[in-house]
C-alpha cells in the first residue's frame, strides 16, 4: 500500500509540475488531487521539498541507467538533452528550484568516472600521469556542466546533434593537443618545423 501511495504522489506531483512551476505546487492541492489525506502525505514526506528531492532522485536514476546503456558519451548526452527538450515545461518548472550544487553533483557524480574512461581511451598508450588523466576528465566535466547550463539559459533552442558533435570535436581537439604537449610530442613537431 505504501509503495502504491508514494507512486501516486510522485505521478500526480509530476503532472502538476508540467502544468505549473514548482513554486505554485502546494501540499494541499497535491493531496486533493491524489485523493489522500495530508497526514498520508506527511507520513511519506516531511514537506514538498523532500518530495521534490525524492522525485529528482528517481529521475536521475532513470536517466543515468539509460545513459549508461549507451557506450558513446556524445550519444548519451544527446539523448538526455533531447528528453529535456521534449519535456521543456517540466524542466523549466523545476530547474529554477534545483539547488546549483545538486545539478553539479549530478553531473560530476555521474560524468566524472565516465569522462575519466573517455580520457583514458583517448590517451591510449601515451605516457602521461594519472594526475593528467584526472585533470583531463575534470576539464570534460566542467565543459559539460557549462554546456548544459548554456543549453538551459538559451531555452533549449539548439540543434542537439550538431551542438554535441561540435562539443565532442572540441574535447578531442583539446585532448590531442594536451597529450602532445604532455608527452613532449608537441615540442618535437615545433622543433622539426623550425629546422
Amino acid at each position: 500500500m505504501a509503495n502504491y501511495t508514494v507512486k501516486a504522489i510522485m505521478k500526480n506531483f509530476e503532472e502538476m509540475l508540467i502544468e505549473m512551476p514548482f513554486s505554485k505546487v502546494t501540499v494541499s492541492a497535491l493531496v486533493e488531487r491524489c485523493e489522500i489525506s495530508s497526514n498520508t502525505f506527511y507520513y511519506h514526506f516531511r514537506d514538498i521539498y523532500e518530495l521534490l528531492n525524492a522525485w529528482l532522485t528517481v529521475k536521475e536514476k532513470k536517466y543515468i541507467n539509460i545513459a549508461d546503456g549507451i557506450p558513446d558519451w556524445p550519444e548519451s548526452l544527446k539523448l538526455v538533452l533531447k528528453v529535456m527538450q521534449e519535456n521543456s515545461k517540466l524542466v523549466y518548472h523545476v530547474s529554477d528550484f534545483i539547488p546549483k550544487d545538486r545539478l553539479e553533483f549530478f553531473i560530476f557524480g555521474w560524468a566524472q568516472e565516465r569522462f575519466y574512461e573517455v580520457a583514458k581511451k583517448r590517451i591510449g598508450n601515451a605516457a602521461v600521469s594519472e594526475s593528467f588523466t584526472r585533470k583531463l576528465a575534470g576539464f570534460y566535466c566542467y565543459s559539460a556542466l557549462g554546456f548544459v547550463l548554456n543549453f538551459l539559459w538559451n531555452r533549449m533552442k539548439m540543434n542537439v546533434d550538431e551542438s554535441v558533435d561540435q562539443l565532442s570535436g572540441i574535447f578531442y581537439g583539446v585532448t590531442d593537443y594536451m597529450i602532445a604537449k604532455e608527452t613532449g610530442a608537441l615540442n618535437q613537431k615545433e622543433n622539426k618545423k623550425a629546422e
